[in-house]
């Protein structure tokens, strides 16, 4: 058998691939298993012996015609077929996208062969997104930014892939000695993030460093970070008065990492690569989460991971991070940290009553756990309307054949829109319209008589999910009932 697994995302997820990658080699030892990335994160796959080949998409070369004076898109073309063609060459059994992004999708359809198994994202013939298997559509409606998913990134590769982990598939890589001496007992602080946002800036790292120094006075700090990240680290050591720092930022690859951090009392940082290395390494974590992040789902998996949570940095008391870090030196745990917890939940999350809503209407809807039980009338009141507008649906949907498609369609997409709308006044009901959304767009192409009974089963089987939060003398006044100016 011949795998290609696709991962096209950055270097931290590349990562957080790493466990998946192992269990696939473990239950499928006999198989050629190739691994695609992009050239820019190709150092995160050195010591990853689980794969037989790695494969850089050269990007950068297939897009070089089109940012010239005069652009050749049949340069670009060329380019890009002649790719494509080597790996549709391999002829693989099965593919991976791993990415779960709609441009990687394009790329899995197009090295699919006629007898390749596909999971992920991938298209139709068409063109049209193909949510190719539960996990994809589950990722589809509930993972991201805004949505409800408590699952980390590295589960839901194991779901997708039906492995179960083992402590070895979690192990660290053989880690070369580090490019500099290091002492008996340091601190690690990545001075960065996978996105400026979601760092702090280098005066507060700074006056984290000065506070934690008079508490542990002497205990080295190392300091990591690409290149292009050269300028924090000075700016951080401008500011720290007497702490011991070591400079590495910029000069090291990224496989030096592991021994530094493996090594480490403790790794501190923001979103970032260097997070889920320390998982593999199992090295103490205390992971800063700043603003646009989910942490259930991107969070340190080390042993002992711990998540500092500031909605924005400006909610930052850098010396009480510094008494925080000081602590866990210590053995004590801070009660604004969240810590890992096991089980599908990776952490003991701080949540709102909505916020736990949510979640567990989530595990009802793809786990079979019970519905949770509606405290508002507002989310009775929401899925009132999400049934007269389903059911309104359906009517529509099947007078298509009498009526035309033409007549029929500016309708449906109203309902659509108005749905939207109850998603967004009543966010309770969001994991449930993203279940809807998702199997629509699992609708692949066919005949119309083919959508139709497509389209009428997901109604059908969204009117049963709808029946939970529907009374069973469903009346309400007109003063109770919720309007969202459209209709």
């Amino acid at each position: 058998m011949k795998i290609l697994v696709i991962q096209l995302a950055r270097l931290g997820d590349i990562y957080m691939s790493w466990p998946a990658l192992r269990a696939l080699r473990r239950t499928h030892p006999e198989a050629q298993i190739h691994l695609l990335t992009r050239p820019r994160f190709e150092g995160a796959v050195e010591g990853l012996t689980a794969i037989d080949k790695h494969i850089s998409l050269p990007v950068r070369d297939i897009l070089e015609p089109l940012i010239q004076a005069e652009a050749d898109v049949d340069a670009s073309l060329q380019r890009l077929n002649a790719i494509l063609d080597s790996l549709q060459a391999e002829n693989y059994d099965k593919i991976i996208n791993l990415t779960f992004s709609p441009a990687s999708s394009y790329l899995t359809h197009a090295v699919t062969g006629l007898c390749s198994e596909v999971m992920g994202y991938t298209r139709y013939n068409d063109g049209t997104l193909c949510l190719a298997d539960e996990v994809s559509a589950y990722f589809y409606a509930q993972v991201g930014i805004g949505k409800s998913n408590r699952v980390h990134i590295s589960d839901v590769f194991a779901s997708m892939l039906n492995i179960e982990y083992t402590q070895e598939d979690w192990a660290a890589p053989a880690a070369e000695a580090p490019p500099v001496h290091l002492p008996d007992c340091y601190l690690v602080l990545h001075v960065g993030a996978s996105e400026k946002q979601k760092s702090l800036q280098p005066a507060s790292w700074a006056r984290v460093l000065n506070y934690f120094n008079r508490r542990y006075a002497g205990m080295p700090i190392v300091l990591i970070g690409a290149p292009n990240e050269r300028v924090l680290a000075d700016e951080i050591k401008a500011a720290v008065t007497e702490a011991s720092i070591i400079d590495l930022v910029g000069q090291t690859k990224i496989s030096d990492l592991f021994g530094i951090i493996q090594e480490a009392e403790l790794l501190i940082g923001c979103d970032s690569a260097p997070i889920h290395i320390a998982s593999l390494t199992d090295t103490p974590t205390l992971n800063i989460s700043v603003g646009d992040v989910n942490y259930w789902e991107t969070g340190p998996k080390a042993t002992l991971g711990f998540i500092y949570r500031l909605e924005k940095e400006t909610d930052l008391v850098p010396e009480r991070l510094g008494e925080v870090v000081a602590l866990l030196l210590e053995g004590q745990m801070s009660s604004e940290l969240i810590s890992r917890t096991g089980g599908i939940v990776s952490y003991e999350g701080r949540d709102t009553v909505r916020e736990r809503f949510q979640w567990d209407l989530v595990q009802a809807l793809y786990l079979g756990a019970p519905y949770p039980v509606a405290e508002k009338i507002e989310i009775i009141q929401g899925a009132l309307q999400l049934q007269d507008i389903n059911n309104f649906a359906r009517e529509q949907i099947s007078l298509i054949p009498e009526k035309g498609l033409q007549n029929i369609g500016p309708l449906l997409d109203r309902a659509e829109e108005v749905i939207q709308n109850i998603s967004r006044i009543i966010p309770e009901l969001g994991p449930l319209v993203s279940w809807y959304q998702a199997e629509k767009v699992r609708i692949g192409p066919g005949s119309l008589e083919e959508i139709c009974t497509a389209a009428l089963n997901v109604h059908e089987r969204w009117a049963r999910h709808l029946e939970a939060y529907i009374p069973s003398e469903a009346v309400l006044t007109d003063e109770e009932e919720v309007h969202d100016g459209t209709l």
